[in-house]
């Protein structure tokens, strides 16, 4: 061990790198060597930037628009943000109660730094996004980690978290959820906002995914509970999936003032703000045309449509039909035992070394035996890969 390493923080002792970004930089290693890679392993969608926020961004440029912002963000677009949630679901947030930072994962993290401390309990379900727990962790505070039901959807369930009332500081919830599809429906949602009304616990909702959503109905967002919690419910979420800018990192949150002014202050002293010009294309992200939104979520659902049906033909892998996002999170535990791969992470290394398929094992969302599979590619890509897996594995039928 070098000395350096020796002077490092004790808290990373409880944090690892983020496996999703540790698959998508193993699958670029393997492309530079000239490998074919079919890469269900990247979070982010496969479609430009609309072209309105990208003239938007060459506007604020040509209005140098390149200098400090306030630290929440500047006020067009925290006003385009509230009036989203105001004419969506009613909620009465204003602008002074949204803070924009650099992507939902920054906001987040804001958001841990701000309300989470050695001895606190935060209540999350399995599967997970990678980083619920990771960021819980860094503030010292303890993940308490619930696992949700292959068999009812991975829907998290108020009734599993009657174990823990009482002692819970915070719940993370994510609808649809990364990496499962799973949608809470809108009487979860509400028995959920129950408990935290009840018990006193903060509720925090990651909405990253809200505009993939396949229905039935209307998406089922928190932010109908915002005059039920007022004092403890925030929304998080991203103009990242939703408008391809994955790479402008801009993310939100909304909730009450004392806690959005905690987030500025802590803001202050890191990032400042996210970039101006991400912001001002943001406003028009926001204020604009939803068209290239609506193509986005008929090209999914196709995808979604084809990937299920032709994942189940493969010997050793089952795959429910997710009600949201753009991922599928089929059990494999089949395939593990055809192949004699001892976890999902064995698997994972199988299929990217052996055929150039890349996904992400179970065990990065707290269930193993599962892998994550994007379908942020296009269909010939899809095709492609689940030939590959087919080759290796069987027909189901077969």
């Amino acid at each position: 061990m070098t000395r350096i390493e020796t002077l490092l923080a004790k808290r990373l002792e409880a944090v690892s790198v983020s496996p999703t970004l540790a698959v998508m930089m193993e699958a670029k290693a393997l492309k530079a060597k000239g490998v074919d890679v079919i890469d269900f392993g990247p979070g982010e969608p496969d479609f430009d930037t609309p072209a309105n926020v990208k003239r938007a961004a060459a506007a604020a440029i040509e209005a140098n628009l390149t200098h400090y912002t306030d630290t929440s963000g500047i006020v067009e677009l925290r006003r385009a943000i509230a009036a989203r949630y105001r004419d969506l679901y009613g909620a009465d947030w204003t602008e002074d109660q949204v803070i924009t930072g650099v992507g939902g994962k920054n906001v987040l993290f804001l958001l841990a730094l701000a309300l989470f401390e050695p001895g606190d309990r935060v209540a999350i379900f399995a599967p997970f996004w990678v980083s619920f727990p990771e960021q819980v962790r860094l503030t010292g505070a303890t993940p308490i980690l619930i696992q949700a039901r292959e068999e009812d959807g991975f829907i998290p369930r108020a009734r599993d978290l009657e174990p823990h009332a009482g002692r819970l500081k915070a719940i993370i919830l994510n609808s649809p959820c990364n990496p499962s599809g799973a949608v809470i429906p809108a009487d979860e949602v509400e028995r959920l906002a129950a408990f935290c009304e009840r018990t006193g616990a903060i509720l925090i909702s990651d909405e990253t995914y809200d505009t993939f959503h396949y229905g039935p109905g209307r998406f089922a967002s928190f932010a109908s509970q915002a005059a039920r919690l007022r004092d403890r419910l925030v929304v998080v979420n991203s103009l990242s999936k939703t408008y391809a800018m994955t790479g402008w990192r801009v993310g939100y949150g909304l909730g009450p003032r004392p806690l959005i002014d905690a987030l500025r202050k802590i803001q202050s002293h890191d990032a400042t703000h996210t970039a101006s010009i991400s912001q001002a294309a943001g406003v028009e992200a926001v204020r604009g045309a939803q068209d290239s939104v609506a193509a986005m979520l008929a090209e999914y659902r196709r995808r979604r449509d084809e990937i299920v049906p032709a994942l189940n033909r493969v010997r050793g892998i089952r795959c429910a039909t997710p009600g949201g996002a753009f991922y599928v999170f089929p059990n494999v535990s089949g395939a593990m035992a055809r192949l004699g791969a001892g976890t999902s992470i064995d698997l994972a290394k199988r299929l990217m070394t052996e055929i150039g398929v890349a996904t992400v094992p179970g065990e990065a969302f707290g269930v193993p035996g599962h892998l994550r599979l994007s379908y942020a590619l296009s269909l010939d890509r899809i095709r492609a890969g689940v030939d590959r897996l087919r080759g290796l594995l069987g027909t189901a039928d077969a």
